[in-house]
């Protein structure tokens, strides 16, 4: 059974839900406000969401589209992974949060990713569409910080967790390596970390690569390959002008499956029915297909 938050309830998450859910026929098991998923339902005229089990932790409170409400967000994410432990639900579709209202709320986390890290070691950021794929080496990092992970020891654990959860949920499919440095450092010339860090590893994974940053990404298009990306924006930046409609974030490293849309609350245009609900479609499609 697949289990979906609707992410912070003033946001537009829930709009999404409701309709990504119009056409679905599979049950899951929805958490989150009752009462906005109702909203929803009534201006958009929707009712497939009624299908799935809904599990509202605080029911009859308010919640008012555009305003957020961050503490609410984390509560049912805490909420979904209860349900796990306890083997109600074993893959978790998690709407969209906001990073500064979780900070204005007094949670130490910055989204969550950064929440199961705390829980489990060795996790990767990774985004999926049917055409790229890309896997981040570091993501909610300064770019000095980012930088300074960029070691021998540490990619290659990085690299052996990739293949390994790939060859768990993507058997056969290639990883092609991007840069550090701009034109892959030049032979040294722009910086040494491609020789020094990168193909060590690489070689002894079969990894091609690294290819320059500003073209790999279209062989990864071209040619459907996951990509490793050293920073957050360097991979997520053509992932997004690409497949921000269609794609969809995944927790690789998690021993239950984790899928998420890759956009984010968009407080601004919540509760006007405008919101584009693809992203959340491909991330309820792929738990559905890798849980099965």
């Amino acid at each position: 059974m697949i289990g979906i938050t609707i992410g912070d309830p003033g946001g537009i998450g829930p709009e999404v839900l409701v309709k990504a859910l119009e056409n679905i026929e599979n049950r899951t098991v929805i958490i989150g406000s009752k009462e906005i998923l109702e909203f929803y339902g009534k201006i958009l005229n929707l009712n497939g969401w009624k299908r799935n089990e809904i599990i509202d932790p605080y029911p009859g409170l308010s919640v008012t589209p555009g305003r957020p409400h961050g503490r609410l967000s984390f509560e049912y994410l805490r909420k979904a992974l209860n349900l796990i432990d306890e083997g109600k639900i074993n893959a978790l579709v998690t709407g969209p949060v906001s990073k500064r209202a979780w900070v204005k709320d007094g949670i130490k986390f910055l989204g969550h990713t950064d929440f199961f890290e705390s829980k489990y070691s060795e996790l990767i950021m990774a985004f999926w569409s049917e055409g790229m794929k890309v896997a981040l080496f570091t993501h909610h990092l300064s770019l000095s910080e980012a930088l300074s992970r960029v070691k021998e020891d540490e990619f290659e654990a990085f690299v052996r967790n990739l293949k390994a959860s790939l060859d768990k949920y993507f058997p056969g499919e290639e990883i092609i390596c991007s840069s550090v440095n701009p034109h892959a450092g030049e032979s040294g010339e722009m910086g040494d970390e491609e020789i020094k860090v990168l193909k060590p590893v690489l070689e002894k994974y079969s990894i091609r690569g690294p290819y320059p940053s500003d073209t790999v990404f279209l062989t990864a298009e071209r040619d459907k390959k996951w990509v490793i990306a050293f920073f957050h924006d360097i991979g997520l930046a053509p992932f997004k002008l690409l497949h921000f409609h269609d794609g969809a974030e995944i927790t690789l490293g998690l021993p239950w499956i984790r899928t998420s849309p890759c956009h984010g609350t968009a407080y601004e245009i919540a509760g006007k029915g405008i919101a584009s609900e693809g992203s959340m479609k491909t991330a309820i499609s792929l738990a559905m297909k890798l849980i099965n």
